[in-house]
């Protein structure tokens, strides 16, 4: 009886440690970074600067805004200094918060994360993705997306949207989720009409 129930013990200490560990990688095949976003649960978001212009997230990449979201409450962090994506690799929620309120020169809060989507002639795909998650004179403001990325930054995965280069600044800057699943992709949200609408 007594090794029958060290069996069951060591079976459910197993199971528990299996679950959390799966729990630092989440699903999002078939999910958007705006419904990301509006889910109940608290999420990890950077905007980081493309150094190298290979449209990859990378190590040395420098972080310019760090956007902690859950249920669509958003509150961001514009970082004044270097702060790049190899320091914050593996870290927990609170402790990328922590890293955040040290490194932030403004912060900020946005009530509910929109996006507005263009479509191809279809109407079914999205092409371009705009999110509601910049600050611009003391107002929410729209950032576009053009396309996708994903990539592995040591033993993490990471995927999310590109802005493309723009004709004054030659680098393209990536909006990452961290600790995604192994192969599994962002994709853009599609128009709902209620958190995304069709532009």
């Amino acid at each position: 009886m007594k090794k029958r129930n060290t069996l069951l013990i060591l079976g459910a200490l197993l199971s528990s440690v299996g679950l959390a560990a799966c729990s630092s990688s989440m699903n999002t095949k078939g999910k958007g970074i705006t419904q990301l976003m509006n889910e109940n649960q608290e999420r990890v978001f950077y905007l980081v600067h493309d150094s190298n212009d290979d449209d990859l997230p990378g190590k040395d990449e420098n972080i310019e805004y760090v956007y902690i979201t859950k249920s669509g409450k958003l509150k961001g962090y514009e970082i004044d200094v270097n702060f790049h994506m190899d320091e914050v690799v593996g870290k927990s929620n609170d402790e990328v918060r922590k890293l955040a309120e040290e490194k932030s020169k403004k912060t900020f809060e946005i009530d509910k994360v929109t996006a507005r989507v263009e479509t191809d002639s279809s109407g079914n795909n999205t092409t371009e993705e705009k999110i509601k998650i910049s600050w611009y004179q003391n107002k929410a403001d729209y950032r576009t997306y053009k396309s996708l990325t994903y990539g592995q930054i040591r033993d993490r995965y990471y995927a999310g949207y590109n802005t493309g280069r723009s004709k004054s600044d030659y680098n393209s800057a990536q909006l990452l989720v961290t600790e995604v699943s192994k192969g599994n992709v962002i994709n853009f949200d599609k128009a709902d009409g209620k958190i995304v609408e069709e532009k």
